[in-house]
């Protein structure tokens, strides 16, 4: 349980990356040696993309790497700096609770009306789950990382300024 928690996304995300490239290293090679392209080899390759994507995001928000301005927070006090990042966590958690709530009717209507995708015949609805794992995902690291700094294990500190 332990080495998932620390790895899942780092493993899905490889696996996709490694089925893209091989996938796309095979349909060059149909096309342009053997003249013949795959009908189903961009297709696929995009909605491996789609679930690349969304599987990012835990994983950024797990290492804290995503897009965000720390310098003005960082000058803060100690105390308005947890402030801060208590309230960053509440509004990114309240963000992906509606984003799963809402994917989760979109990929139960996908389901049951039974769309499927052009080339391949995939159901839709394994596609856009992607979006509803992301966002449970998501919510399970920024509880996560909400533990960190309320336990102290997340150590805040100010860099410089007032």
């Amino acid at each position: 349980m332990k080495w998932l928690d620390e790895h899942i996304e780092e493993f899905i995300l490889v696996v996709l990356l490694i089925f893209m490239t091989v996938i796309l290293g095979i349909q060059i090679i149909s096309r342009y040696i053997f003249n013949n392209s795959l009908s189903w080899s961009e297709e696929l390759v995009r909605y491996l993309f789609v679930w690349s994507a969304f599987m990012g995001v835990p994983y950024c928000i797990k290492k804290g790497t995503s897009i965000k301005v720390d310098q003005f927070r960082n000058m803060m006090p100690i105390k308005i700096q947890k402030f801060l990042l208590y309230f960053d966590k509440i509004i990114m958690f309240a963000l992906f609770l509606i984003l799963a709530i809402f994917s989760f009717d979109v990929v139960r209507q996908t389901y049951l009306s039974g769309q499927t995708s052009a080339a391949m015949g995939v159901p839709m609805w394994t596609v856009q789950l992607s979006v509803l794992v992301g966002s449970i995902l998501s919510l399970i690291r920024i509880v996560q990382n909400f533990y960190e700094v309320l336990s102290g294990h997340k150590k805040v500190e100010q860099k410089h300024g007032l």
